[in-house]
């Protein structure tokens, strides 16, 4: 009896992030010595730390990561906003085309684009991106990895900001999918989960994952390779009547926005100690700032 086809999923995309990527994973946990003569000494090893303390190194970092993605748009210079403006301007645009781009996918059903269309979906679920993450996160613990270690907690960072955003939207826009037939500018806040179009939380979720990846591994196939995966998941959300052209834009749009965050950040984050209570005393008196 063969795996079921989520499982099957799993498996393999696990395979390509533990067996494939990890070879230029181990080189990482080492450093090289430069000599007198600028040659370079046998590697030596990093200092390891016990399994509990790489867990509780790994959830601080997280954490910190975390909300200093969320707290980004507070630093946002012109072009950020401007990015912000073109993003939007995007994503309304495709609705004066979505539902032409709506009725041809619903034409043009085959065999072939179903299962494309199986695959697509399976890599934007959260089935799929947890088993993902907590498998590179979790060897990498094991195995003392520095590169899966930091991998999975990118990941989890991109995932879980990304996935509380959209899910929010979900509900505060409150939009139908198409093949509820309520036409594409029909909105419902609050609405319930016939009213969760807007924006595609598989392309979301996709992007967010496997935009990671992509930074993460040296072959250009490779990247290529990730890097494509997300467009499968979009289109597949339109050919089944699950999202509009511009859930999918948009959705995408902030995978990638997250997950670029969180890899520009997290070196950052992985530097510092964690957080702090700094004292405070200026003219208008004292106080104390926290700093992550």
């Amino acid at each position: 009896m063969g795996m079921k086809p989520t499982y099957r999923a799993a498996a393999l995309l696990a395979a390509l992030a533990l067996t494939g990527l990890t070879r230029q994973a181990f080189p990482q946990d080492t450093t090289a010595v430069a000599s007198s003569t600028d040659s370079l000494t046998l590697p030596q090893p990093l200092p390891k730390q016990g399994l509990l303390k790489r867990v509780a190194t790994d959830g601080s970092n997280t954490a910190r990561t975390i909300l200093r993605t969320y707290a980004q748009p507070a630093h946002w210079q012109k072009r950020d906003f401007v990015r912000l403006g073109g993003v939007l301007a995007v994503s309304a645009t495709a609705l004066l085309v979505e539902k032409r781009v709506y009725r041809f996918m619903l034409d043009n059903h085959t065999p072939t684009l179903d299962r494309f269309e199986r695959a697509g979906y399976l890599l934007g679920r959260p089935q799929l991106n947890y088993p993902i993450m907590l498998s590179l996160w979790g060897t990498g613990v094991l195995f003392n990895s520095t590169w899966l270690r930091d991998t999975g907690i990118m990941v989890v960072a991109s995932v879980t900001t990304s996935g509380l955003l959209q899910t929010a939207l979900k509900e505060v826009v409150g939009r139908p999918r198409p093949n509820a037939d309520r036409g594409n500018l029909h909105l419902n806040p609050f609405g319930g989960i016939a009213y969760h179009s807007f924006p595609s939380g598989h392309a979301t979720l996709a992007t967010a994952t496997f935009w990671v990846l992509a930074h993460q591994v040296g072959p250009v196939p490779l990247r290529v390779f990730f890097y494509t995966l997300p467009i499968l998941t979009g289109l597949s959300r339109i050919y089944v009547g699950a999202h509009w052209l511009s859930d999918v834009l948009l959705g995408t749009a902030m995978g990638v926005a997250f997950a670029e965050t969180v890899v520009r950040l997290y070196p950052r984050v992985k530097a510092k100690r964690g957080l702090s209570l700094q004292p405070t005393v200026g003219g208008s008196g004292a106080g104390v700032v926290l700093r992550f």
